[in-house]
Protein backbone atom coordinates (compact mmCIF):
# COMPACT_ATOMS: atom_id res chain seq x y z
CA UNK A 1 0.00 0.00 0.00
CA UNK A 2 2.90 2.17 0.91
CA UNK A 3 4.35 1.53 -2.75
CA UNK A 4 1.28 2.37 -4.45
CA UNK A 5 0.52 5.54 -2.37
CA UNK A 6 4.20 6.71 -2.85
CA UNK A 7 3.08 5.69 -7.01
CA UNK A 8 0.52 7.73 -6.68
CA UNK A 9 2.75 10.81 -5.28
CA UNK A 10 5.22 10.73 -7.88
CA UNK A 11 2.88 10.24 -10.73
CA UNK A 12 1.14 13.27 -9.54
CA UNK A 13 4.41 15.56 -9.01
CA UNK A 14 5.61 14.36 -12.60
CA UNK A 15 2.12 15.59 -13.64
CA UNK A 16 2.21 18.89 -11.86
CA UNK A 17 5.63 19.50 -13.31
CA UNK A 18 4.95 18.96 -16.73
CA UNK A 19 2.20 21.26 -16.49
CA UNK A 20 4.65 23.67 -15.38
CA UNK A 21 6.67 22.86 -18.18
CA UNK A 22 4.46 23.31 -20.65
CA UNK A 23 2.70 26.40 -18.88
CA UNK A 24 6.71 28.00 -19.31
CA UNK A 25 6.89 26.63 -22.96
CA UNK A 26 3.93 28.78 -23.79
CA UNK A 27 5.17 31.73 -21.39
CA UNK A 28 8.45 31.92 -23.31
CA UNK A 29 6.76 31.25 -26.57
CA UNK A 30 3.89 34.52 -26.05
CA UNK A 31 6.85 36.23 -24.33
CA UNK A 32 9.25 35.93 -28.10
CA UNK A 33 5.53 36.84 -30.10
CA UNK A 34 4.85 39.73 -27.94
CA UNK A 35 8.41 41.18 -27.66
CA UNK A 36 8.81 40.84 -31.41
CA UNK A 37 5.54 43.20 -31.79
CA UNK A 38 5.90 46.14 -29.22
CA UNK A 39 8.83 45.55 -27.22
CA UNK A 40 10.84 46.47 -30.57
CA UNK A 41 8.78 49.62 -30.64
CA UNK A 42 9.84 51.06 -27.68
CA UNK A 43 6.35 50.25 -25.87
CA UNK A 44 7.45 49.87 -21.87
CA UNK A 45 9.95 47.03 -20.73
CA UNK A 46 10.54 43.24 -20.93
CA UNK A 47 8.95 43.14 -17.54
CA UNK A 48 6.05 45.15 -18.47
CA UNK A 49 5.63 42.70 -21.89
CA UNK A 50 5.34 39.72 -19.57
CA UNK A 51 2.61 41.70 -17.84
CA UNK A 52 0.72 41.79 -20.68
CA UNK A 53 1.55 38.18 -21.71
CA UNK A 54 -0.21 37.11 -18.75
CA UNK A 55 -3.24 39.07 -18.64
CA UNK A 56 -3.69 37.72 -22.44
CA UNK A 57 -3.35 33.69 -21.55
CA UNK A 58 -5.93 34.18 -19.26
CA UNK A 59 -8.91 34.69 -21.44
CA UNK A 60 -10.00 31.16 -22.99
CA UNK A 61 -12.21 31.95 -26.86
CA UNK A 62 -15.78 31.41 -27.41
CA UNK A 63 -17.03 31.84 -30.76
CA UNK A 64 -18.01 35.22 -32.49
CA UNK A 65 -21.60 35.34 -33.36
CA UNK A 66 -21.83 38.48 -36.18
CA UNK A 67 -25.02 40.37 -36.87
CA UNK A 68 -25.56 39.42 -40.87
CA UNK A 69 -26.75 42.14 -43.06
CA UNK A 70 -27.39 41.89 -47.00
CA UNK A 71 -25.36 43.92 -49.02
CA UNK A 72 -28.39 46.31 -49.64
CA UNK A 73 -29.04 46.54 -45.90
CA UNK A 74 -25.90 47.33 -45.24
CA UNK A 75 -25.91 50.34 -47.28
CA UNK A 76 -28.50 51.28 -46.10
CA UNK A 77 -27.73 51.17 -42.78
CA UNK A 78 -24.37 52.74 -43.31
CA UNK A 79 -25.89 56.01 -45.18
CA UNK A 80 -28.74 56.23 -42.77
CA UNK A 81 -26.29 56.55 -39.80
CA UNK A 82 -23.96 59.01 -41.30
CA UNK A 83 -27.15 60.87 -41.92
CA UNK A 84 -27.68 61.04 -38.36
CA UNK A 85 -24.26 61.45 -37.55
CA UNK A 86 -23.40 64.15 -39.95
CA UNK A 87 -26.13 66.25 -37.57
CA UNK A 88 -23.55 65.88 -34.75
CA UNK A 89 -22.64 69.56 -33.18
CA UNK A 90 -20.65 70.49 -30.23
CA UNK A 91 -23.71 72.78 -27.96
CA UNK A 92 -22.68 74.53 -25.49
CA UNK A 93 -26.21 75.94 -24.46
CA UNK A 94 -28.52 73.05 -22.59
CA UNK A 95 -32.34 72.96 -21.20
CA UNK A 96 -32.44 72.62 -18.07
CA UNK A 97 -34.93 69.32 -18.52
CA UNK A 98 -33.84 66.42 -16.76
CA UNK A 99 -33.12 63.26 -18.01
CA UNK A 100 -33.29 59.45 -16.46
CA UNK A 101 -30.37 58.06 -15.10
CA UNK A 102 -31.25 54.95 -16.67
CA UNK A 103 -30.51 56.84 -20.05
CA UNK A 104 -26.96 57.90 -19.07
CA UNK A 105 -26.16 54.49 -17.66
CA UNK A 106 -26.80 52.86 -20.97
CA UNK A 107 -24.84 55.59 -23.00
CA UNK A 108 -21.92 54.58 -20.29
CA UNK A 109 -22.31 51.15 -20.90
CA UNK A 110 -22.57 51.72 -24.47
CA UNK A 111 -18.63 53.56 -24.40
CA UNK A 112 -17.56 50.63 -22.34
CA UNK A 113 -17.91 48.36 -25.04
CA UNK A 114 -14.74 50.13 -26.89
CA UNK A 115 -11.68 48.00 -27.75
CA UNK A 116 -8.55 48.98 -25.10
CA UNK A 117 -5.36 47.46 -24.82
CA UNK A 118 -5.07 44.48 -23.69
CA UNK A 119 -8.39 44.59 -22.68
CA UNK A 120 -7.72 46.54 -19.64
CA UNK A 121 -10.30 48.98 -19.95
CA UNK A 122 -8.56 51.55 -18.81
CA UNK A 123 -11.87 54.16 -17.91
CA UNK A 124 -13.73 55.00 -15.79
CA UNK A 125 -16.58 57.53 -16.10
CA UNK A 126 -17.99 59.79 -13.32
CA UNK A 127 -21.74 60.75 -13.61
CA UNK A 128 -22.65 64.03 -12.18
CA UNK A 129 -26.12 64.81 -11.30
CA UNK A 130 -25.44 66.95 -7.95
CA UNK A 131 -25.58 70.84 -8.40
CA UNK A 132 -23.13 71.08 -5.64
CA UNK A 133 -20.36 69.12 -7.45
CA UNK A 134 -21.10 70.23 -10.93
CA UNK A 135 -21.07 74.21 -9.25
CA UNK A 136 -17.65 72.82 -8.14
CA UNK A 137 -16.09 71.43 -10.90
CA UNK A 138 -16.85 74.51 -12.88
CA UNK A 139 -15.53 76.78 -10.52
CA UNK A 140 -11.93 74.18 -10.85
CA UNK A 141 -12.41 74.57 -14.83
CA UNK A 142 -13.24 78.54 -15.10
CA UNK A 143 -10.59 79.08 -13.13
CA UNK A 144 -7.94 77.21 -14.91
CA UNK A 145 -9.13 78.05 -18.18
CA UNK A 146 -8.97 81.66 -17.22
CA UNK A 147 -5.25 81.68 -16.64
CA UNK A 148 -5.10 79.41 -19.53
CA UNK A 149 -6.34 82.40 -22.15
CA UNK A 150 -4.63 85.15 -20.58
CA UNK A 151 -1.64 83.78 -19.64
CA UNK A 152 -0.65 80.14 -20.63
CA UNK A 153 -2.17 79.33 -24.30
CA UNK A 154 -1.72 83.23 -25.99
CA UNK A 155 -3.61 85.59 -27.65
CA UNK A 156 -3.22 83.24 -31.23
CA UNK A 157 -4.97 80.02 -29.29
CA UNK A 158 -7.88 82.80 -28.30
CA UNK A 159 -7.77 84.31 -31.98
CA UNK A 160 -7.74 80.77 -33.30
CA UNK A 161 -11.08 79.70 -31.32
CA UNK A 162 -12.89 82.88 -31.46
CA UNK A 163 -15.48 81.72 -34.76
CA UNK A 164 -16.34 78.93 -32.77
CA UNK A 165 -17.83 80.72 -29.53
CA UNK A 166 -15.67 79.06 -27.28
CA UNK A 167 -14.42 81.34 -23.85
CA UNK A 168 -13.14 80.30 -20.89
CA UNK A 169 -16.92 80.56 -18.81
CA UNK A 170 -18.16 77.14 -19.02
CA UNK A 171 -21.97 77.67 -17.91
CA UNK A 172 -22.85 74.25 -19.54
CA UNK A 173 -21.28 72.65 -16.58
CA UNK A 174 -24.15 73.60 -14.41
CA UNK A 175 -26.65 74.07 -16.87
CA UNK A 176 -26.57 70.32 -17.94
CA UNK A 177 -28.69 68.07 -16.21
CA UNK A 178 -25.70 65.36 -16.05
CA UNK A 179 -22.26 65.89 -16.61
CA UNK A 180 -19.78 62.74 -17.45
CA UNK A 181 -16.06 63.51 -16.98
CA UNK A 182 -13.95 60.70 -18.21
CA UNK A 183 -11.00 59.37 -16.06
CA UNK A 184 -7.95 57.50 -17.89
CA UNK A 185 -6.30 55.02 -15.67
CA UNK A 186 -2.46 55.93 -15.98
CA UNK A 187 -1.71 52.40 -14.32
CA UNK A 188 -4.05 49.83 -12.58
CA UNK A 189 -3.28 48.16 -8.86
CA UNK A 190 -3.28 43.84 -8.97
CA UNK A 191 -4.84 42.13 -5.94
CA UNK A 192 -1.03 41.75 -4.80
CA UNK A 193 -0.42 45.98 -4.89
CA UNK A 194 2.16 45.46 -7.49
CA UNK A 195 1.04 48.06 -10.67
CA UNK A 196 -0.26 47.04 -13.75
CA UNK A 197 0.76 49.34 -16.84
CA UNK A 198 -2.19 50.33 -18.94
CA UNK A 199 -1.15 49.77 -22.84
CA UNK A 200 -2.82 52.47 -24.87
CA UNK A 201 -4.62 54.29 -22.13
CA UNK A 202 -5.02 57.78 -24.25
CA UNK A 203 -5.63 56.03 -27.34
CA UNK A 204 -7.98 53.17 -26.05
CA UNK A 205 -9.94 56.31 -23.75
CA UNK A 206 -10.39 58.63 -27.01
CA UNK A 207 -11.97 55.63 -28.42
CA UNK A 208 -14.42 55.17 -25.63
CA UNK A 209 -14.86 58.55 -25.58
CA UNK A 210 -16.07 58.19 -29.50
CA UNK A 211 -18.40 56.00 -29.14
CA UNK A 212 -19.91 57.56 -26.30
CA UNK A 213 -20.50 60.67 -28.39
CA UNK A 214 -21.98 58.96 -31.06
CA UNK A 215 -24.69 57.07 -28.53
CA UNK A 216 -25.37 60.46 -27.00
CA UNK A 217 -26.33 61.70 -30.81
CA UNK A 218 -28.05 58.37 -31.28
CA UNK A 219 -30.67 58.97 -28.96
CA UNK A 220 -31.28 62.72 -29.61
CA UNK A 221 -29.24 64.57 -26.56
CA UNK A 222 -26.29 66.34 -27.10
CA UNK A 223 -22.55 67.17 -25.21
CA UNK A 224 -19.73 69.30 -26.02
CA UNK A 225 -16.54 67.67 -25.05
CA UNK A 226 -14.09 69.75 -22.89
CA UNK A 227 -10.62 69.13 -21.76
CA UNK A 228 -9.60 69.76 -17.92
CA UNK A 229 -6.31 72.05 -18.84
CA UNK A 230 -4.51 71.93 -15.00
CA UNK A 231 -7.01 71.51 -13.32
CA UNK A 232 -7.04 67.35 -12.99
CA UNK A 233 -5.56 67.06 -9.91
CA UNK A 234 -8.18 69.47 -8.23
CA UNK A 235 -10.87 67.36 -10.26
CA UNK A 236 -9.46 63.86 -9.28
CA UNK A 237 -9.59 65.05 -5.64
CA UNK A 238 -13.13 66.38 -5.76
CA UNK A 239 -14.41 63.20 -7.32
CA UNK A 240 -12.29 61.51 -4.64
CA UNK A 241 -10.83 59.52 -7.36
CA UNK A 242 -7.55 57.47 -7.03
CA UNK A 243 -3.93 58.55 -7.74
CA UNK A 244 -3.55 56.03 -10.56
CA UNK A 245 -6.36 58.19 -12.72
CA UNK A 246 -6.60 61.21 -14.47
CA UNK A 247 -9.02 63.69 -15.78
CA UNK A 248 -9.19 63.49 -19.51
CA UNK A 249 -12.55 65.42 -20.55
CA UNK A 250 -15.51 66.41 -19.44
CA UNK A 251 -19.11 66.11 -21.38
CA UNK A 252 -21.86 67.94 -20.19
CA UNK A 253 -25.41 65.70 -21.33
CA UNK A 254 -28.63 67.41 -21.75
CA UNK A 255 -31.39 68.65 -24.30
CA UNK A 256 -30.28 71.48 -25.90
CA UNK A 257 -31.69 74.92 -25.07
CA UNK A 258 -34.73 75.82 -27.03
CA UNK A 259 -32.79 79.05 -28.66
CA UNK A 260 -29.21 77.13 -28.82
CA UNK A 261 -27.25 77.91 -31.76
CA UNK A 262 -23.82 76.45 -32.96
CA UNK A 263 -21.24 77.92 -35.40
CA UNK A 264 -22.31 77.72 -39.19
CA UNK A 265 -19.47 74.60 -39.63
CA UNK A 266 -18.50 72.88 -43.04
CA UNK A 267 -16.83 69.83 -42.79
CA UNK A 268 -14.06 68.42 -45.15
CA UNK A 269 -15.46 66.39 -48.19
CA UNK A 270 -14.84 62.70 -48.32
CA UNK A 271 -11.89 63.46 -51.25
CA UNK A 272 -10.06 65.68 -48.94
CA UNK A 273 -10.06 62.67 -45.66
CA UNK A 274 -9.37 59.84 -48.10
CA UNK A 275 -6.64 58.26 -50.02
CA UNK A 276 -7.06 54.82 -51.59
CA UNK A 277 -4.45 52.80 -52.38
Amino acid sequence: MFRQRHHRQSAKVTQLREQEEERERLRRSMSKQIKKEFAEKGVGSDLDVLDLQEHLHNYKEVLYLPIKFSEEEMMAKSQAFYEYMKLRRSVRCFSDKDISLKLVQNLVKTAGTAPSGANLQPWTFCVIHSRKIKRSLRAMIEEEEQRNYTRRIGAKWVLDVEHLSVHWNKPYITEAPYVIVVMKHIYQIKPNGERQITYYNEMSCSIAVGILLSAIQNVGLVTVTTAPLNAGGHIRELLRRPENEKAMLVLPIGYPAEDAHVPDLRRKKLEDIIRMY
